[in-house]
């Protein structure tokens, strides 16, 4: 199995390239690019969240807590009677017990190479990245999809190392663990699997119209620009 650092670098290096191309050929701004960097490092180290110890894990429940209690003070932050103290106990009060109640839970629904390696989950990253994108930080349609297809991509990384590394080149054989990376969903948690495919469908239907993604990558400006930057200039 890869472990955190080897994943990581190929994500970024990969996510880099992709981005980079992107920009060469004029189909993304620098801006946007650097935004789908870095998501799509990120996605080359989230499988490993269903891993409780591990540092994606530590990362995503650290940054949701934060998050909630953040969210907590700042729905209270015109409260006539409120101190600085009050403010700080309430932070407290909820970042604990969500940080460790909502990785306790996941550890309980979940299982290591379990859904979250998976071909469904792929999709299921990048649908939601997309409409947050969209919806919740309102970033264009096209950018949102990039967004999405970034983090799917990071995550494809992810679950390909894991396949790699499940082969013993050197006693040309297969290890245990060949398989349970880039399987379409568990069947081994047929619920777990039926609840993320859910999530995958709710997760699309929540993503923007495809119209300009489809309208710039099939329109004959696009490719011939590609083809202009590649091989002519």
């Amino acid at each position: 199995m890869a472990n955190f650092n080897t994943h990581f670098t190929v994500a970024t290096t990969v996510s880099g390239l992709v981005a980079g191309s992107l920009l060469l050929t004029d189909l993304a701004t620098l801006k946007s690019c650097i935004l789908y960097w870095l998501i799509g490092s990120f996605g080359g180290i989230l499988p490993d969240i269903d891993s409780p110890r591990s540092i994606p894990a530590r990362i995503v429940f650290n940054g949701l807590a934060l998050l909630l209690a953040s969210f907590s003070v700042w729905t209270q932050i015109d409260h006539p009677s409120f101190s600085v103290f009050h403010f700080i106990f309430l932070w407290i009060v909820v970042f604990i017990p969500a940080r460790y109640l909502l990785i306790y839970s996941f550890k309980k629904l979940t299982v290591h190479r379990g859904n979250f390696h998976s071909i469904l989950a792929i999709l299921f990253v990048g649908f939601f990245t997309t409409a947050f994108c969209y919806h919740g930080l309102h970033i264009r349609a096209f950018v949102a999809w990039g967004c999405g297809f970034f983090m799917s991509l990071g995550y494809f990384v992810h679950l390909s190392l894991d396949e790699l590394y499940s082969v013993d080149v050197s006693n040309r054989k297969l290890k245990k663990s060949f398989g349970t990376a880039l399987k379409i969903a568990s069947l081994r948690y047929k619920l777990g699997s039926l609840l993320l495919l859910c999530a995958t469908v709710s997760a699309y239907y929540y993503t923007p119209s495809t119209k300009d993604v489809t309208k710039i990558l099939t329109h004959s400006q696009t490719y011939q620009k590609i083809q202009n930057k590649l091989f002519i200039d």
